[in-house]
């Protein structure tokens, strides 16, 4: 490998260094009930898979009332109500729900499959946990984790409801809260309105921290992963405020909105749950932290002001569900969803490349015409790269016609290098006379290879999120998920000490060696003797890098690799044999 080439791999290095940097750094890429005997409806076998069923199982036994919430001076007030698990099931959906708390304790989604099941949304550390609970103050205040009375209003509804009290000086005055989820059969938005009225006809004093309460989403958005990496497997937070996505960064574990937003997003790689607040001028927080049985949380936090009036009635908004384009654009189009909610533009949640979108875009394009002829996303991806090396064919020739030329000119490099040893100046003038004389330009084969960056992100960036690729099978048996890294063996929980993998696999070595020769069929034979051993290593090197940064790569992405690998040698050899028949003849 001449320094020129040398050059030309480490610049590309760099640029392929700096665009994932900057794809994952800007566009990539821490209240009601006492307690009862919990038991699952599922357990009872009292379960409806019919659309717009609502199961449930009732645990009669009482328990004592709550203790006094001293931080707030809140009491549950009046009857004890028992501890219940109830299910909803819609098209879409498949929801559990603990009346300890009015929590969502799971939310499966039908459609969708995660090791053969339906995918589970709600990623909690514990059984106690779930989403959609309230606290009587700010986002640090715990939630009312007390039992509420439950009731079906329809097949697509269930409202909780419980009284308490607020302590105060003149005695407990009281109030009833009542937290009504809603959902339509075939949406992926669903309602939850929270609602708390005070019997005498005055406004509850709920005035903890700023704030009368908080509605909070949490632990962690499923489906559940082993590590958090930011490239395979991450976390986002985005907003939506005055027409535009903004993408939020953490800061010591947390990070709070004070503008008014359209909506809130805690977004994973192939699934997103967003909240969509009414009028109120809420505070917004996200945060990131670690617990018992999670490696980290992701929560969301809508904290409402103080009480004005008697009645108070606040309708909040959630998708939960998968992050795919023609899905969260029906929420743009009135006739195109149970809620009738327009111009909501859910659609900037998609992790799509600012820079290289436009690129992505049409890949995309191109992949989905590959697959509609031949239904293999594997073949599709192999198809799309055959067709992207046909396209840059013309400035990859160059590139490689002229670092075949350069090499078929090391002999006569070589001798004006020994020739004028002691004269750099001279040594320089007759190097480009040579350059001039026989037609070649050094750095023809660099800037050809920097041109190809931007597809070559493009493509990263594409096989990396396409939701399609998720959970498609190229070769079964091995290549079961173009999404997720392949495994020819897997001797968990055991794992490699540093490293942390516990799989072995195939791709990542087939990548090395097509990548390897692809290497050394650019080195020249009678160069190869002088070149020094940072040369020699960095042929080495470089694979052996990509190894260790592509080892959990989706297996989409590797195909690609792999092929273009492929392609490029069957390129070089082609190109060597005809500059030999050029410099014989």
């Amino acid at each position: 490998m001449d320094k020129r080439t040398l050059l030309a791999v480490i610049l590309s290095t760099i640029v392929i260094s700096v665009g994932f940097m900057i794809q994952n750094t800007f566009f990539a890429p821490p209240l009601p009930e006492s307690p009862a005997v919990t038991e699952q409806a599922e357990a009872s076998g009292n379960t409806n898979a019919s659309d717009g069923s609502v199961s449930s199982n009732d645990n009669s036994q009482q328990q004592p009332t709550a203790p006094v919430l001293q931080a707030q001076g809140i009491i549950p007030f009046g009857d004890e109500p028992g501890e219940k698990m109830v299910s909803l099931d819609t098209k879409v959906f498949k929801a559990t729900f603990s009346s300890r708390g009015a929590l969502l304790t799971s939310m499966k989604l039908k459609e969708h499959f995660e090791n053969g099941e339906p995918l589970e949304m709600i990623w909690r550390g514990n059984d106690a946990e779930g989403a959609f609970g309230i606290s009587f103050g700010g986002p640090e205040r715990e939630i009312a984790h007390v039992p509420f009375f439950v009731r079906n209003i329809d097949e697509n509804t269930l409202e909780f409801y419980r009284e308490f009290a607020v302590q105060t000086s003149s005695g407990p005055v009281p109030f009833t809260l009542t937290k009504r989820f809603r959902f339509n059969p075939s949406d992926y938005l669903f309602e939850v309105l929270v609602k708390i009225e005070n019997s005498v006809n005055a406004y509850p004093a709920l005035d903890e921290d700023g704030y009368a309460y908080t509605l909070s989403f949490g632990p962690q958005i499923g489906p559940q992963v082993e590590k958090m990496d930011g490239r395979y497997a991450y976390r986002r937070y985005f907003t939506y405020e005055n027409g535009k996505q903004k993408n939020y960064r953490m800061k010591n574990g947390s990070v709070s909105v004070d503008n008014r937003v359209s909506w809130a997003a805690v977004l994973g790689k192939y699934f997103a749950v967003i909240g969509v607040p009414d009028a109120t001028d809420y505070d917004l927080l996200f945060t990131e932290g670690s617990e018992p049985g999670l490696p980290t949380t992701s929560r969301l936090f809508f904290s409402r002001p103080p009480l004005k009036s008697s009645v108070s009635e606040d309708v909040f908004r959630f998708y939960m569900g998968p992050k795919i384009s023609r899905v969260l654009t029906q929420y743009n189009d009135p006739d195109k969803n149970g809620f009738g909610t327009r111009d909501l533009h859910l659609e900037e949640v998609m992790d799509q490349g600012r820079l290289l979108g436009w690129l992505e875009v049409i890949m995309k394009k191109l992949l989905v015409f590959f697959y509609s002829i031949i239904p293999n996303w594997g073949v599709a991806i192999i198809l799309l790269t055959i067709l992207v090396k046909v396209v840059l064919f013309p400035i990859t020739h160059k590139s490689y016609e002229s670092t075949s030329k350069m090499q078929m000119l090391q002999p006569k490099m070589k001798e004006i290098q020994d020739k004028y040893r002691d004269n750099p100046n001279k040594m320089n003038q007759e190097m480009a006379e040579l350059y001039k004389r026989e037609k070649v330009n050094p750095m023809g084969g660099c800037l050809p290879m920097l041109l190809q960056m931007p597809m070559f992100i493009a493509m990263y960036g594409l096989f990396n999120k396409y939701f399609d690729l998720r959970g498609s099978s190229f070769i079964p048996g091995w290549i079961t998920d173009l999404s997720s890294p392949e495994s020819v063996y897997s001797f968990a929980p055991f794992k490699i000490p540093i490293l942390g993998w516990s799989d072995i696999r195939l791709l990542p070595m087939f990548f090395v060696a097509t990548m390897i020769l692809s290497s050394k069929m650019t080195q020249s034979p009678s160069s190869a003797g002088s070149q020094n051993s940072s040369m020699k290593m960095m042929t080495y090197m470089m694979p052996i890098f990509f190894f260790f940064f592509l080892y959990n790569a989706p297996s989409g992405l590797l195909v690609y690799w792999i092929v273009t690998n492929v392609l490029t040698i069957g390129q070089q050899k082609a190109i060597s044999k005809i500059q030999k028949r050029k410099e014989e003849g």
